[in-house]
């Protein structure tokens, strides 16, 4: 093969590659709400943050084992809405929260199906979620008060998974209105199936 054979086969072979590329952009995705103007164009800051939540994610045994797509697709709605929150200590990103309010439909998907959120879900309704609860450090302490500092949230839930990710469960933190103290409980996703359809709680302390 000459070489100007050679480099127009290189030529064309790399604008197929280009073509494939360009085909397999954001606009590939199953939703079928289109994505907001300007949805993927992050500002430097929030960007910077969704460094901060990859790296901790990487930390974790569950969220490790995950794809990329599917930590992009986890943390480009919360980022964008704002609805999450990074602990930092001495600087560093050590933890990180994220949260939905779910509308009923969206709560049994989540829950019950274990489906995962789509980028409409995520304001869909009232009920309060954190959707990533990220410590590798273990810092925990630091998230928990969070949660209690505002006396209107009466309750949060969050799906608890072992390490390889295989079993849930799904915990719920909830006080009286006009009081401190607040309560834990764990619910088997069948238990939270009963719970959702007027069975009862059905929990484990």
């Amino acid at each position: 093969m000459s070489t100007a054979t050679a480099s127009d086969h290189f030529f064309r072979a790399t604008m197929r590659h280009f073509a494939e590329l360009r085909s397999s952009g954001p606009d590939q995705g199953t939703s079928q709400i289109p994505f907001p103007k300007d949805w993927f164009d992050l500002p430097q800051d929030v960007l910077a943050d969704f460094g901060a939540l990859v790296f901790l994610a990487s930390l974790t045994d569950y969220h490790r084992l995950r794809q990329l797509s599917d930590l992009f697709t986890s943390f480009e709605p919360p980022l964008r809405l704002g609805q999450y929150k990074v602990f930092r200590s001495n600087g560093y990103p050590r933890a990180v929260i994220t949260w939905a309010g779910l509308g009923p439909e969206q709560e049994y998907g989540f829950a019950v199906d274990h489906k995962p959120l789509r980028p409409e879900d995520w304001n869909s309704g009232t009920s309060p979620w954190l959707i990533d609860f990220i410590a590798p450090f273990g810092h925990i302490d630091q998230i928990v008060p969070h949660l209690t500092e505002n006396p209107d949230l009466l309750h949060v839930r969050t799906l608890w998974h072992n390490k390889p990710g295989t079993r849930y469960r799904i915990v719920e933190w909830s006080r009286p209105a006009g009081e401190a103290e607040v309560r834990v409980k764990s619910y088997g996703v069948g238990q939270f199936k009963r719970f959702l359809n007027g069975g009862g709680d059905g929990h484990t302390p």
